[in-house]
């Protein structure tokens, strides 16, 4: 019966390369129809831009004759001064409009690019081309400036016939337009070149490609023979993956569809003490509530994901471990079972811990600092529209710490900051959150309050908390109080920058009307304090 299914299983695979090999010939086919019909239209396209330009030198030579023409009537015949005027005029336009037609002419052939590299031989055809046509502005020059000079003498009263030579004329008008003949003869040349190295080339890709479909099908066929013996080798790989997964030193889970444990590799034992029990639910030993079973099965169905989860040792203690859970893919693209690869990563995760705690709490007192202050508010800020709250950032700084720093000493100092830091905690729990911002300075974040009248509640609670005696320094008292400024979001600052500023300047005013009291920013009247400030 397992014969019969892996020769089943084999003619499947054979199917399905046959498949892919008839897909791939018509594929190849395919571009190269794409292929030949591309490189035709753009070998018509090229040609047809080399057509437009011998079109320009075409109407350049008939503007030159035309210039002749008016040059000779002006010269040799009794005219009124209008009309040389006019015929001059006429020399002047067609010399001119040869040129400008040339200039276009030698600005397209500036921009003809080959789409293919070497073909050389018409690259110099059009080099030879565009210097014919730089060479026609000096001989047009020429034959335009001797044209002028004799139109200058016929209108003078002295005019002498002698002085006209038909021959100089004619000679340099031939030397123009013979430019222009050799400039039409190398684009017919040029047109001609383009095509036989198109096709050439059409030709070379065309001998390319029958080669590649040719090596293909031989690929293709071997790979198809090469399957079999594949079969062969796939089991043996299985048994070695098998002794590989007992004696790796990461630790491996597979599991059924529903989570149920069908194997774990007894590496487990060195971490937790144990084994997961085979047919028990993987969730029995993971504590993230994000990694439940249902959960997994939605998030991790088509691609690996590697998650931080926590197991329980044999000793109690969590050990955390990184685990890239894999979906091995059964009938229908729905997972027949899931693979957890994990290391473990206790150490690490203790370590970060100790550095985040580094990073956002007051090594102090132990409460959040400024750079926590700073994140939570931006939290608070960025939040959706539709979950925002009104925030009111209180800035509070100890009246008369200084005095107690003086008299009885830093540690009194410090010890008072730690005894406030723990009670701040605690008034504010539920409403918002405490921070150590710097020295006496604390901040508070108060974001869960639904009116101004429990907000002033908070507020005077604050000050009540201030407003006592404190024992410090083995039973020495020490009484304080509080300057507090209060600064609403987001009706006094859209930023974290603008709120303590609000709040800094309502702190001063508290301070200065003599401290134990808080005060809500006004711009109107908090407007000389910031000079002060400043």
């Amino acid at each position: 019966m397992a014969v019969f299914s892996e020769n089943t299983s084999t003619r499947r695979l054979i199917i399905l390369f046959t498949s892919i090999s008839v897909l791939l010939v018509g594929i190849s086919v395919a571009s190269l129809l794409i292929l030949n019909h591309t490189m035709n239209k753009l070998s018509d396209s090229l040609y047809s831009d080399v057509y437009q330009n011998s079109e320009l030198i075409l109407n350049a030579d008939r503007d030159l004759y035309q210039a002749a023409l008016a040059l000779q009537t002006t010269v040799g015949g009794a005219l009124t001064s209008a009309q040389r005027s006019t015929l001059s005029q006429e020399f002047e336009d067609n010399n001119a409009q040869a040129l400008q037609r040339v200039s276009t002419a030698r600005y397209n052939l500036d921009s003809v690019k080959s789409p293919f590299n070497g073909m050389k031989q018409s690259e110099l055809l059009l080099d030879e081309l565009r210097n014919e046509l730089d060479h026609f502005g000096t001989t047009l020059t020429t034959w335009r400036d001797s044209g002028r000079e004799l139109i200058s003498q016929r209108v003078q009263s002295d005019w002498n016939p002698a002085f006209y030579s038909a021959l100089t004329i004619h000679t340099e008008l031939n030397e123009v337009r013979e430019v222009l003949n050799q400039a039409e003869d190398r684009i017919d040349s040029y047109a001609n070149q383009v095509m036989t190295e198109f096709n050439n080339l059409k030709s070379s890709l065309f001998a390319v490609y029958s080669v590649f479909l040719f090596l293909l099908v031989l690929v293709i066929f071997y790979l198809s023979r090469r399957l079999i013996s594949l079969q062969n080798e796939m089991q043996d790989e299985k048994s070695l993956y098998q002794l590989i997964g007992e004696t790796m030193s990461d630790f491996i889970v597979l599991t059924d569809p529903n989570g149920l444990i069908l194997y774990a590799s007894p590496s487990h034992a060195t971490a937790l003490g144990y084994v997961p029990s085979k047919g028990a639910p993987l969730s029995n030993y993971i504590r993230e509530a994000e990694i439940s079973w249902a959960k997994l099965k939605s998030v991790v169905q088509s691609s690996p994901r590697i998650s931080e989860l926590r197991m329980r040792s044999a000793e109690g203690h969590w050990v955390w471990l990184e685990t890239k859970v894999t979906p091995i893919a059964g009938s229908r693209n729905f997972p027949a079972q899931f693979m957890l690869v994990s290391r473990e990563i206790t150490q690490r995760k203790q370590y970060e811990e100790r550095l985040h705690k580094l990073a956002f709490y007051d090594h102090l007192t132990a409460i959040p600092n400024r750079a926590h202050f700073k994140m939570y508010m931006e939290n608070l800020i960025n939040q959706p529209e539709e979950r925002r709250q009104e925030i009111a950032v209180a800035l509070l700084d100890c009246d008369r710490f200084k005095q107690l720093n003086d008299t009885l000493g830093h540690l009194a100092g410090d010890e008072f900051l730690q005894l406030l830091s723990r009670e701040l905690q605690q008034t504010v729990k539920g409403s918002g959150q405490a921070f150590r911002i710097g020295g006496d300075e604390f901040a508070v974040v108060l974001h869960r309050f639904t009116s101004p009248q429990m907000l002033d509640e908070l507020l005077n609670r604050l000050l009540q908390l201030f407003s006592k005696s404190w024992s410090v320094n083995q039973g020495s008292s020490f009484h304080t109080s509080a300057s507090i400024g209060v600064a609403l979001y987001p009706q006094h600052g859209s930023s974290i920058n603008e709120l303590l500023r609000a709040a800094d300047l309502a702190m001063y005013r508290s301070k200065n009307h003599g401290g134990n009291e808080a005060n809500l920013y006004s711009e109107h009247v908090d407007k000389k304090y910031s000079d002060q400030r400043n």
